[in-house]
Order: C-alpha cells, then structure tokens, then sequence
C-alpha cells in the first residue's frame, strides 16, 4: 500500500494525510460530467442528450445518434487554460496556470436508411446508425501554488501520524540509506524533524514559542481520461429513438505535490528549512455502458432518457517520495523512497438522466438536462488489499447529486448561434466550500455537406484543499478560485 498525499480539483474539502488508495482516487474518475467534447456541444455546455444529431451525444444520451440520415466524419480541436487564485493563512493571494492543447473528439457514423421503391421509409425501423468514436472524457490539469506563515508545523502531522509506532519500525538500515526509504515517516525520523518524547509518543522539533513557520505548497496536476466507443441507435418511425453504447476508458494522472517550511531564525541547533515532495503517476483502463431513449411525439417536442451503468477502472500507480532539508549548522540531507507500484480498482456510480428539448420550428431551440449520481456508491477493490474502511467512509461521506445543463440555439439561414448553462451538484454530504458553474457560448455554419463550429465555455469552481491536519486542531485550509476555458473548433464533414 502507498502514502500519498490527496489531491484532486473538484473536492470541496480534502487533507494530504499519508494514506492508502481512499475516497479521492474513486471521486477523482467518477465526477466527470459531460460537457461536451464538439464545439456545438460545447456552446451548449453539453445539453445536447434529447436533440441528438451530434457525435457527443454518445456521452450523455446514445440514441440521439439515430437522427442522423447521412453518413458524417468530425474531428475537434481546442485549448484548455486554467487560471487558479489561492489564498492562505490570510497571505497574500497567489496565481498560478496551465494551458494545454486538446484533441477533444475523432467521430464516424455510418447510416443505414432503409429505402422502399427508391424512397426512404416512414415506417417500422427506418434507419439504424453505428458510431466508432474517440471522445475526451475529463481533464485533471490544474497548477495550484500557496504560501502563508503558521503557528504550527507539517511535522506536527507526522508526529501524530506515527503515534503508536514503536520508534524500531522508524529507524532505517543501511539499505534503505543507500537505495530509498520505505516509507515518507522513516525520512523525518532520520532527519530528526520529529523526536521521541515517551513510548511510541512522538514531537516535532521546532521550538513553538518563538514564532511562526514559513509554508509554501505547490501541486500540479496533469492528464486525463478518454474514452473509445463502440454505439448503435435505431430509430423508429421518427418517433421513438433507441441507443447503447459500449465505452473503453483510459487514465492517464500525474501528481507532483511539493510542500516546504521555512524555521523561524531566532531559532537554533536544529533544521532551518525542509521541502517535502510526492510524486504519484496513475495509468490504466476500464469499460461500461450507457442506454438511452428519445421519444417525439411531434415536430417540436423531444424527450429522453438514459442509464449510464458504472465504469470499472482497472489502475494502476506508481509513486515516491523526496525530502530535502536544510539545517541551521550550514549542513543538510537530501533523501528519497524507493519507488512502489499498486494495483486496483475503482467503480464509478451509476448515473441517471431525464432530458427535453422544445424546438421552435427552423428557427432554433431550448434543450435542457438533469443527471443524478449517487456518490456513495463508489467503491475500491484490490486482490492485495481490502477496502472495506475506505467504501465505508464513502458510503457515509457523499450523497445523491445532481447536475442541471440548459443550452439555446437560434438560426438564421446556415448560421447558428449557441449559448447554454450548466451547475455541477456538490458530491459531500455535508459542507458547502465547494461550487462549479460553466457558461457557454458558440457559433456555426451548417451546409449540405459540411460543418464548422466553434465553441468556448468558462468553467468558474471554487474548492478548499487542507494541505495537513493535526489532531485537535482546526485544519488550515487553502481557498482556491479556478477560472477554466475551454475553446474548440470542430469540422465536419457529411457524405
């Protein structure tokens, strides 16, 4: 089992303890709404589920496939920018940022029409479509960056962290000197950034009466999850549409969490500075599947429906971790863990949608959807090791949740002018710190045989991370502002 610090940007309220696989690594994978991965879907911050016609679709609802009648090719580019602002211990604010190009989406639909006397049918099944797709699930790039002075110490953490140890499983032998540390604790023991005060009762070793303790914490975080889907959607009479979808999910995650202190100088004879860093890379796959139905009952009215089933991923991380520290003698150590591999896996919750569109003739429309995930339905599993404190801790930390998306579209000729709304339903079941909006807007030419759109959301999220916590103290928690922009250009072409 691992130590790593826990991360992720969209908790609400999270500590870095030194623990095994948790909670956060299930949260992580499984908050990933759809929010479009077209430029069209985009603009309508991906409330797109009960129109259908669009190649995302095969995210949120599989049976808007079958309203296509030709056959269509798309691709979609884009930039993703996020912009945090982070305040601590009433510092001053920090900002921090990441920009990364994306391939959002690669999509080909063939359709099959079924043609009586030389003319399409109108009646029975009179069109099936089958989609090959890739489509970007989730982005996990986020640079965060903090500073502040504290009246306590991260090696307070590990002292309470290690309490009941005897101090034989702190000490390390020549091996470990030479090739890594087993574990983060043994580092600080060596160092002698914590002490023994009594049988298996540790201390820091910085003197708290004469003052505070300089911090900086920086985590950046990269990657993200894609999925290739296999659909087929059938569409009857045009008014009863049907779909299933099967996903192939991978991860890719990378974590470099760096956290430093700073001694006050009127202190002496022990270390004047340490830099604590974790690095942690996660890769892996897995596979579910998505059921979906439209019903229009006429010309301007659209209803649907759909079952997202849980996605088993199958990961795998690898981690390690460095300190560097600085004594006030002009002396300093520089040490390491050896490098761990961990096996696992995590199972998504499943979710629910119910979607509707009004459509005002050729003119344009209104589209919106609700989705429900029951969070407390996550689970972790491994061969080696049992999970049950984790899933019980889940199943007592987080709810029942909803998203709610609503997207406009108005026409004129072949252009079209798109702008949508969405809000992102809080997983905890207790605690307010954290909210997620995105508005959208977009544009697009549609021709006979040939599309462009372009699209941009603003993703507008505010969280807390707690970068320690100590027993019988208030945690220290970081506020953060994220500002994230997504901007795509999608091309299409129908055959």
């Amino acid at each position: 089992m691992k130590n790593k610090i826990i991360y992720t940007a969209v908790l609400c309220a999270y500590t870095s303890a030194a623990l095994a696989q948790s909670d956060v690594d299930a949260l992580r994978y499984s908050n990933t709404p759809a929010l479009g991965t077209t430029a069209r879907s985009i603009g309508l911050v991906g409330a797109v589920g009960a129109l259908g016609a669009d190649p995302s679709v095969v995210q949120s609802n599989p049976a808007g496939l079958a309203q296509y009648k030709t056959n269509i090719f798309d691709f979609s580019l884009g930039t993703n920018t996020q912009k945090n602002q982070s305040s601590y211990l009433n510092a001053l604010k920090k900002n921090s940022s990441t920009f990364n190009p994306e391939l959002s989406a690669i999509n080909l639909i063939f359709t099959e029409r079924k043609i009586k006397r030389g003319n399409p049918t109108t009646t029975g099944w009179v069109n099936v479509n089958f989609q090959l797709g890739y489509n970007r699930s989730a982005s996990f790039n986020r640079n965060m960056s903090f500073k502040g002075v504290s009246n306590n110490s991260y090696t307070d953490y590990v002292a309470s962290f290690v309490k009941g140890l005897d101090y034989n499983a702190l000490e390390s032998n020549q091996e470990q000197q030479n090739q890594g540390y087993y574990y983060f604790e043994n580092m600080f023991w060596y160092t002698y950034l914590i002490d023994s005060s009594s049988n298996k009762n540790y201390v820091p070793t910085y003197d708290k009466a004469l003052g505070g303790i300089g911090q900086r914490g920086q985590i950046i975080s990269q990657g993200g999850m894609n999925e290739f889907n296999v659909a087929y959607a059938a569409n009857y009479e045009h008014k009863l549409y049907l779909g299933v979808a099967i996903n192939l999910s991978n991860v890719n995650y990378s974590e470099k969490n760096t956290f430093s202190e700073t001694d006050n100088p009127l202190t002496g004879n022990n270390w004047n500075s340490f830099e604590f860093s974790r690095n942690l890379q996660t890769s892996g796959y897995g596979v579910g599947g998505r059921l979906g139905i439209i019903f229009r009952p006429n010309t301007n009215l659209r209803f649907g429906g759909t079952l997202h089933t849980p996605t088993k991923l199958m990961l795998t991380d690898n981690y390690s971790d460095a300190l560097s520290v600085q004594y006030d003698d002009g002396g300093s150590e520089d040490l390491k863990t050896i490098e761990k591999k961990f096996s696992y896996s995590v199972v998504t919750p499943t979710k629910y949608g119910l979607q509707a569109a009004y459509l005002f003739g050729k003119k344009g429309f209104i589209s919106a959807e609700i989705e429900s995930i029951d969070y407390s339905l996550m689970n972790l599993s491994s061969d080696a090791t049992l999970f049950e404190d984790v899933n019980d801790n889940i199943a007592t930390k987080y709810f029942n949740t909803t998203n709610l998306k609503i997207g406009a579209e108005y026409v004129l000729n072949s252009f079209r002018l798109r702008t949508g709304f969405a809000t992102i339903g809080n997983p905890l079941a207790s605690g307010s710190e954290y909210s997620r909006r995105i508005i959208s807007g977009g544009f697009g030419i549609q021709e006979k045989q040939w599309a462009l759109d372009v699209g941009m959301s603003k993703d507008i999220v505010s969280d807390v991370y707690v970068p320690y916590t100590i027993p019988g103290i208030t945690p220290q928690g970081v506020s953060n502002s994220l500002l994230g922009t997504r901007l795509m250009v999608t091309v299409t072409n129908k055959f």
